[in-house]
């Protein structure tokens, strides 16, 4: 669980901010019904978590193994348990892979949110929200929801550098996708000058 800033650019003429936002966001909660579907086991996320844990300690893998009640020597199956697959929910396979039947929402990014009236600033005066986009001083959220209602996102890695930097004064070195995603929040940005921008709170 987590918590994150979400950037909400909203059209210029919007009267119903809570409203407007409600109504983006809502394709995107993650406890939305949506009709069973299949969910694929995603191999290559495991072969990357086997490759992780074949870096730990013996005797974390061991804790780990007496944790899930499985053996130690299998690390695929530890793996499988790290990234939420368990065997008994599997449906079965098909050319695509093993699956498992699923109701949970694909799109799904938050459970919960709230509003960001002022965003406070090192040596700066904070920023209130809701303002112009054309009047933000250079802010990187994690993700970045359009007024056609598209959400984009940074990575993981890259927020948690962000956080470092900012957050905990850490000396990180900017890496080659933290300077893209800021490139393309800039970019994005810029073509929405005369619209809203709201700040979020979002968790999931």
């Amino acid at each position: 669980m987590a918590h994150f800033k979400v950037l909400v650019i909203l059209p210029p003429d919007t009267s119903n901010a809570e409203e407007k936002v409600r109504n983006l966001l809502s394709p995107y909660y993650s406890e939305l019904g949506v009709e069973p579907y299949k969910e694929y086991l995603d191999i290559a996320a495991v072969e990357k978590e086997v490759k992780r844990l074949s870096t730990l300690p013996k005797e974390s893998i061991q804790k780990l193994a007496e944790d899930m009640e499985v053996s130690s020597e299998d690390l695929e199956e530890i793996a499988k348990l790290n990234l939420d697959w368990y065997e008994d929910e599997s449906a079965g396979a098909d050319e695509y892979g093993f699956y498992r039947m699923t109701t949970i929402n694909p799109q799904g990014k938050w459970d919960w949110y709230s509003f960001i009236e002022a965003e406070p600033r090192e040596s700066a005066t904070p920023i209130r929200y809701p303002c112009q986009v054309v009047e933000l001083p250079e802010v990187v959220p994690y993700a970045l929801v359009t007024p056609d209602g598209q959400w984009y996102e940074v990575g993981g890695e890259v927020s948690v550098q962000a956080f470092m930097r900012t957050y905990l004064n850490c000396d990180v070195n900017m890496s080659e996708a933290e300077v893209n995603w800021n490139l393309k929040v800039q970019e994005t940005l810029a073509c929405y000058p005369d619209c809203l921008a709201v700040g979020l709170n979002c968790h999931l």
